[in-house]
């Protein structure tokens, strides 16, 4: 009897299709059993939190689908947001891949594919089927806090073509995941945090937000993630998409055609649960058209949302015609999953996951789309200051704080060049000591890093400015400093503050590298 036909399936077994947990820990706890066993929990979301190595992912993977297998008779959609970039969940053993406006200052499409292609096989390796990625988010507005870099570009044809090569790239081996419909990229609000508004009309986002999206859905993207974002000429009631019916049936499933799943982003997140409540939102995104609800975070939620479910379909809440036809769907894309071995020893993949060819191609990358915006390359000079900023993750979705420090590799690798620290946020009294340092220095190279979100690193910039030194900006992130001080004379971006990163910045501060990228923005 295969639990694939729906027919076989209880209404607690449907219900726990819908959902994607997340839990805390790096082994197949307790609670993580109880929520397959008891609760039929068919899918899991992974983060940094669950990852210690290669090896203890590839374990507890092969864990969680021997305990799916046992009590559900169905295998786990196991996800990750692997993005790249900024967005990395594995960090260790195998590749760091760069992020999306890094791959696109390559100006070469085929990277995107390459890149998506090698993350992909790495991922199907460590037993994780889909990939919440690629971004088709077109990052339009320099003050964005939540996207920048993740997006490929603030042009809609560039960020479909990159997008859908990296669609191709990922499919290869697992399933892609669109994100975020119809559009974060211009928002100035983070969802993470709170509720986003955006007012533009619907023939604006079919110009624009809409593009790489319906660009995707022709080539045959497998999974769409919802944003949190309330579209006031889109949604019915103020409702962010995640939990309208008009957008995500009406509009993406019988206008646009998408016939793959849609999963929800974070539905613990502020914009829903702030507003709705996690439990409650869950039954809303379903019957507005969701497939699969990520609730990443707490089990009181994941289980309430089971039971709220169940209780949905007794007062006529929810329709079971609805339950079979969100769950139908799922169970055709398992249909296609691979099947599990799970007899095989890590040592059968560790080749294919610790993979030197592909961490040498994911640095090269890194190198090509290190981009010269403005002014003049480096020569670094005798008597000079850099002035790091400490990297820290700029919204939820990314794992930065206080990791792959600059300043470190340039103590040990060009102990002549000065560094001095700064927090990301300089105080007033961090600004005062760095002019005063400044003074006795030629040359000095202070490395951004998202100035668009904490702004005192660009009053430091203007200050430095006045000095009339040799002053050189690096913009470790997102490259919109010079939006807000154009007086800088010499730019240069590398998008991302990762350890392929670190070696590029240390072979450009040396005059090893001469930038060769593209810029993926227009500065007007």
């Amino acid at each position: 009897m295969s639990k694939l036909n729906i027919k076989n399936l209880t209404t607690l077994e449907k219900i726990g299709q819908l959902i994607m947990a997340g839990f805390h820990g790096t082994t197949v706890t307790d609670e993580v059993v109880s929520l397959i066993r008891d609760y039929k929990v068919g899918n899991i979301i992974l983060f940094s939190r669950n990852i210690e190595s290669a090896e203890q992912l590839y374990k507890l993977t092969q864990d969680l689908q021997r305990v799916a297998l046992k009590e559900i008779g169905i295998p786990l959609f196991i996800s990750i947001d692997q993005e790249g970039g900024m967005v990395t969940r594995i960090y260790d053993d195998a590749t760091y891949f760069p992020g999306a406006m890094t791959i696109a200052a390559t100006n070469d499409v085929k990277n995107a594919y390459e890149v998506a292609d090698k993350m992909g096989e790495e991922l199907l390796a460590l037993g994780i089927n889909m990939d919440l990625a690629p971004v088709l988010d077109v990052n339009n507005n320099p003050k964005n806090p939540v996207i920048g870099v993740r997006s490929f570009s603030d042009d809609p044809q560039m960020v479909s073509d990159y997008g859908i090569a990296a669609i191709k790239g990922l499919q290869n081996h697992v399933i892609a995941t669109a994100k975020h419909f119809p559009g974060h990229g211009d928002t100035h609000v983070d969802s993470h945090l709170a509720l986003p508004t955006v007012e533009k009309t619907k023939e604006e986002l079919e110009k624009f937000e809409f593009k790489p999206f319906v660009e995707a859905i022709k080539n045959g993207v497998k999974a769409i993630m919802s944003s949190h974002i309330n579209f006031t000429h889109l949604t019915e009631n103020n409702l962010p998409v995640t939990l309208s019916k008009r957008v995500l049936t009406d509009m993406l499933r019988n206008d646009m055609g998408f016939e793959g799943l849609i999963v929800t982003d974070g539905i613990e997140m502020k914009a829903i649960d702030d507003h709705y409540g996690a439990v409650e939102a869950t039954l809303m995104s379903v019957n507005a058209g969701a497939n699969l609800v990520c609730i990443c975070h707490d089990l009181p939620y994941q289980t309430g949302a089971v039971y709220r479910i169940l209780e949905a379909l007794e007062k006529n809440e929810m329709s079971m015609e609805t339950l079979n036809e969100r769950v139908s769907r799922i169970l055709k894309f398992k249909e296609e999953l691979q099947p599990i071995d799970l007899d095989r020893p890590y040592s059968k993949v560790k080749t294919l996951i610790e993979n030197k060819e592909n961490k040498v191609m994911a640095k090269n990358v890194v190198k090509d789309a290190v981009t010269l915006i403005k002014g003049e390359t480096l020569k670094l000079k005798e008597k000079a200051l850099i002035i790091t900023t400490l990297p820290k993750a700029t919204t939820i979705a990314d794992d930065t704080d206080g990791k792959n420090l600059l300043s470190q590799s340039i103590k040990r690798l060009i102990p002549t060049l000065k560094v001095k620290e700064i927090s990301v946020n300089p105080t007033e009294v961090e600004i005062l000591e760095v002019m005063e340092l400044a003074q006795n220095f030629d040359q000095i190279i202070f490395t951004t890093y998202n100035g668009n979100v904490y702004q005192s690193q660009l009053k430091l910039v203007n200050e430095l400015i006045t000095l009339d030194k040799d002053l050189h900006v690096l913009a470790l992130r997102n490259p919109y400093d010079l939006y807000y001080s154009p007086a800088i004379k010499n730019y240069v971006a590398f998008y991302e503050y990762t350890p392929n990163a670190i070696e590029v910045i240390i072979e450009y501060l040396k005059g090893e590298l001469i930038p060769k990228g593209v810029s993926p923005i227009k500065y007007e």
